[in-house]
């Protein structure tokens, strides 16, 4: 909550987080973009017009959560906070490129962040 509070929103110092498995965008981990602001007045906040449900009603992204960071891909891939489970929800990633395959990326947000990395960490080549 804390980060929402500072910066409500915007582009990750650090844009790459590690995958398990092979991903549209690479074999090891997944490109983020943005993390989408409080609110409804921003385009992307999480109730404006770009927000969650514009990516559930018109791309067809299934209803797991609320779809928190956008990736570089333009909407071939999001990742989503997961509320198919009781407790504290999972980042996951949703990539529309495998037919919406949903792969866990990390436990809880807080995790999700510490476990960003520099895109120049892994091999661009992939």
């Amino acid at each position: 909550m804390d980060l929402a509070r500072r910066h409500n929103g915007g582009a990750f110092a650090r844009a790459a987080h590690p995958a398990p498995s092979r991903t549209s965008w690479a074999g090891d981990h997944v490109g983020v973009f943005s993390l989408a602001a409080i609110g409804r007045t921003a385009d992307f906040s999480l109730c404006g017009e770009l927000g969650s449900a514009f990516w559930v009603a018109e791309w067809d992204y299934p209803a797991i959560g609320i779809y928190i960071v956008d990736c570089p891909s333009a909407g071939h891939d999001m990742i989503a906070l997961d509320y198919r489970s009781l407790g504290e929800p999972a980042v996951v990633h949703v990539d529309q490129e495998r037919n919406y395959q949903i792969t866990v990326l990390a436990p809880d947000f807080k995790t999700f962040v510490a476990d960003l990395i520099e895109e120049s960490e892994y091999n661009v080549d992939d």
